[in-house]
């Protein structure tokens, strides 16, 4: 299944010399709240692992980007109502040309000894243009989405310096992408939620 990283970041060797550079151009200081300073030139010679750890960070399925927005659409929260009333059977809601817009702000904690000592701060901007998408609804949950063709643009900086602008051609979607369980999604969240926490 498609994911933030799969769309939006480059290889890691090539992350990782992004972040390297925009280590030493953007001079960015680190710091927990009046504590030392995290060596610039050591987060440097962790720029593999800072990569791998964004990599990580944006491992979020293209499903979960596109029901969470979905589930804050009002013609959507209605046909969801709508599906809770009539229990076991399977409703069907085509969407017209739209756009989905994203915003993500990880963060990689540094730790030393067991304590923070500073976070290096990214932020994550997808914009998605999605035509032909059909949802199938059943018991007030999406269960699978049917898309015909995506399409859009992503942001991915290092504080403010830019690591990744990629625009995403449009590519038609075959088949169905199944929607995680709200369990599993939401387990997800919160386990991302808990290492994204500003």
């Amino acid at each position: 299944m498609a994911t933030m990283s799969s769309l939006l970041l480059p290889a890691q060797a090539e992350l990782a010399d992004s972040i390297k550079k925009a280590l030493a151009e953007e001079g960015m200081e680190v710091n927990a709240g009046g504590g030392p300073n995290v060596s610039l030139a050591a987060l440097r010679l962790m720029s593999g692992a800072l990569a791998r750890q964004l990599t990580g960070l944006l491992d979020i399925g293209l499903a979960d980007v596109l029901v969470g927005a979905w589930n804050k659409a009002f013609a959507v929260r209605q046909q969801l109502e709508k599906s809770l009333k009539s229990p076991g059977k399977d409703m069907f809601l085509q969407l017209g040309e739209h756009k989905i817009t994203s915003e993500h702000k990880p963060y990689v904690a540094l730790m030393k000894d067991g304590h923070e000592v500073g976070r290096l701060p990214f932020s994550v901007n997808l914009e998605l243009v999605l035509q032909g998408a059909v949802l199938r609804i059943l018991d007030g949950a999406i269960k699978e989405i049917q898309t015909g063709r995506v399409k859009g643009k992503g942001v991915v900086k290092c504080g403010r310096f830019m690591l990744v602008e990629k625009e995403i051609q449009p590519v038609d979607v075959p088949g169905t992408i199944p929607v995680p369980t709200a369990s599993t999604v939401s387990a997800m969240f919160h386990a991302r939620a808990a290492r994204q926490a500003s």
